[in-house]
C-alpha cells in the first residue's frame, strides 16, 4: 500500500530536483509508492504525483524525516548479551585475536550466544532487529549466517537483500582474516558486481592486524564495492593508496573499549574515502548507531577533528547508502525518486537545527520507522495513521510503541513481543536441556535444508567462524545466560561503562544524553 509521510523533509539527496544541497531541509511530503519505493519528495505548495488519492497521509509535524539510518557494522546474533569486559586484563588488546584468548571470554560471550542460536534462532533475530529498529534503524550488516534466504523480519539484512532477484550473493562479508589467494577471490568477485565487507585491520597501529590491510592491497581489494570495518591498525599514509574509493566503517566505541584507540577518520577522510558507522556488537558497542553517532560525536570532539554534525549524519544515510547501491542497484540513505521507502521520524522542535537534533536523538525520539514503504514501528498514533496491521506493542524507555512483527509461520497475524520474551527466558533458565532440544529438532529434519520450511539454523559470525571459541564445555550445566541486554541506552548501560573498557574515561560523556 502507498504511504505518504509529511513533516520536516531532510533529504539528504543528490538529486537537484529535490534539493540543490544535502544539508537543506523543508516542509514537504515523501510519496513512497505500492512498491516501496520513493515516487516523489515535494514542498509543502507543490502536488504530489498521480495514483497517491487513497493513500494513507502520516503529518508528523515539526518532526524531521529523514532517510532510515543504516548500521554497516553490527554481529546480530551476540545482541541480548551485555557489554564485556575481562576482569584479568591490565592493558588495552593488541587485536582482534587477542580478546577471544582471554579467560572469560567464552563463557560470559560464545556460549550465551550459541545457546539463543541453537534453540531459539527466531526469537534471537527478532529481538536482535527490534533493538536495532528502535533506534531508527532500517538496514543492519551483520545478520547471522543461516541455512535458508530471510531478508529481515523488521530492517533490511545488508547480506542477504536481494531485491526479488534471484542473486543471493550481492554481498559478501567476512569476520575472519583471509589469505591472500581468498582476498583476491574476493577481488574478482568485486570487479563482476559484488559487494565486500572486510573486518580488515582492527586492533592497536603497529600489530599484526595491520598486515590485513596489506595484504588486501597485494590482493587488488582497494576497488569502490570494498568495504573495509575498522581499519584502526592501519598507518595514516596507508589510506591514500585507495584511489577507486571504497568505504571505510568506523565503530568508535567498541575500537576505545577493546583497544584504547579507534579509526584515523580524518586520514580517511583526506583520501577521499567515505565514512559510515556501525555500532558493531553488545558485547563491546553501543545499542544502535543513534547511540553510535553521540560516540562517535563525543570522540571526534575529544581529538579535536573538524567533523560537522551534518558530516556524522551522513555516516547513518548517505555515505552507506551510497556504497550500497554500487552492488544493490538500489539507492537507500537519500529521499528521492527512485530510491527506497526507507524512512526514519525523529522528534524535533519547531526551527532547531536538523543535524545536532538527530545526533542528540535518544530512542525516545524515534516516532516512526517505515521499511519498504511500510510503517514497521513507531508511536501508536502514527502507527495507526500509517494503517500498519498486524502489530504488537512493546515499552520503549517507558514509551509504548508499536511493532509490526509477524510470526515466522503466519505473515497474517502478529507476533506479540510478549511471548518472544518468554522465549528467550525459557531458554536462559535451562540452556542445558534447551541446546538438547534444538540439536534433536535439527537432527530429525530430514529434508533439504535450503527449503524455505526447514528449521532456521544460524551459525556464529565471530572470531573463529561456525564453532563457538574453544568449543561448549562437555557440561552445559555450566552455561549461563545473563538478562536479556536492554533495547535502550539506559542507566544500567551507561553505569557499566565506567571504571571498565580502554577508553580513559571519554565515554562517560555519553551519559550526558541520556540523562
Amino acid at each position: 500500500m502507498a504511504l505518504v509521510i509529511a513533516g520536516r523533509v531532510v533529504p539528504l539527496a543528490s538529486d537537484p530536483a529535490v534539493a540543490a544541497d544535502t544539508s537543506a531541509s523543508f516542509r514537504g511530503r515523501v510519496w513512497i509508492g505500492d512498491d516501496g519505493m520513493i515516487a516523489a519528495v515535494t514542498r509543502s505548495r507543490q502536488a504530489g504525483p498521480a495514483g497517491f488519492e487513497a493513500a494513507p497521509v502520516v503529518d508528523v509535524g515539526t518532526s524531521l524525516v529523514l532517510p532510515g539510518l543504516i548500521d554497516l557494522h553490527n554481529h546480530l546474533a551476540y545482541n541480548t548479551l551485555p557489554l564485556w569486559s575481562e576482569p584479568t586484563q591490565q592493558a588495552p588488546f593488541a587485536h582482534h585475536d587477542s580478546w577471544t584468548r582471554a579467560r572469560s571470554y567464552a563463557a560470559s560471550v560464545t556460549w550465551p550466544a550459541h545457546a539463543f542460536v541453537t534453540a531459539a534462532p527466531q526469537e534471537l533475530l527478532a529481538y536482535a532487529e527490534t533493538k536495532a529498529i528502535v533506534g531508527g534503524t532500517t538496514s543492519v550488516q551483520g545478520s547471522p549466517p543461516k541455512n535458508r534466504p530471510r531478508d529481515g523480519w523488521l530492517v533490511r539484512n545488508v547480506e542477504d537483500e536481494t531485491w526479488g532477484t534471484r542473486n543471493r550473493n550481492l554481498v559478501y562479508a567476512s569476520t575472519l582474516t583471509m589469505a591472500p589467494t581468498a582476498l583476491a577471490e574476493r577481488a574478482n568477485r568485486m570487479r563482476a558486481g559484488s559487494l565486500f565487507m572486510y573486518h580488515c585491520a582492527e586492533g592497536q597501529p603497529g600489530t599484526v592486524a595491520a598486515a590485513e590491510f596489506r595484504d588486501a592491497v597485494a590482493a587488488g581489494c582497494l576497488q569502490q564495492r570494498f568495504v573495509a570495518i575498522h581499519c584502526n591498525a592501519v598507518d595514516s599514509g596507508a589510506f591514500a593508496q585507495w584511489t577507486e574509493r571504497g568505504a571505510v566503517v568506523w565503530s568508535p566505541l567498541s575500537n576505545l573499549w577493546l583497544y584504547g584507540t579507534t579509526t584515523d577518520v580524518p586520514a580517511a577522510r583526506d583520501a577521499r574515502l567515505p565514512i559510515c558507522l556501525g555500532s558493531d556488537w553488545a558485547p563491546s558497542g553501543s545499542k544502535n548507531v543513534l547511540g553510535e553517532l553521540k560516540v562517535a560525536r563525543i570522540v571526534a570532539d575529544h581529538h579535536g577533528w573538524a567533523l560537522a554534525d551534518a558530516q556524522l549524519v551522513e555516516m547513518v544515510t548517505a555515505n552507506p547508502g551510497d556504497v550500497l547501491a554500487r552492488s544493490w542497484g538500489r539507492q537507500t540513505g537519500r529521499l528521492q525518486p527512485y530510491a527506497a521507502g526507507d524512512v526514519t521520524v525523529i522528534r524535533a522542535a519547531s526551527g532547531a537545527d536538523p543535524f545536532a537534533t538527530v545526533v542528540k536523538a535518544t530512542e525516545r525520539d524515534v516516532q516512526l520507522v517505515v521499511v519498504n514503504g511500510k510503517a514497521r514501528y513507531g508511536t501508536p498514533a502514527l502507527m495507526r495513521r500509517s494503517s500498519a496491521q498486524p502489530v504488537t506493542d512493546l515499552t520503549v524507555a517507558g514509551q509504548r510503541r508499536v511493532l509490526s512483527l509477524t510470526r515466522p509461520d503466519d505473515p497474517a497475524q502478529a507476533w506479540p513481543w510478549e511471548e518472544i520474551l518468554a522465549r528467550l527466558e525459557q531458554v536462559r533458565a535451562d540452556p542445558k536441556r534447551e541446546i538438547e532440544l534444538g540439536l534433536a529438532r535439527l537432527a530429525a529434519y530430514s529434508g533439504p535444508f535450503d527449503d524455505p520450511g526447514s528449521p532456521l539454523r544460524l551459525a556464529l559470525d565471530m572470531p573463529t567462524g561456525i564453532a563457538p571459541v574453544g568449543g561448549l564445555p562437555k557440561d552445559l550445566t555450566q552455561i549461563r545466560i545473563p538478562a536479556l541486554d536492554s533495547l535502550t541506552h539506559d542507566e544500567a548501560f551507561l553505569a557499566s561503562l565506567v571504571g571498565r573498557g580502554w577508553h580513559g574515561g571519554v565515554l562517560h560523556k555519553l551519559a550526558d544524553y541520556y540523562r
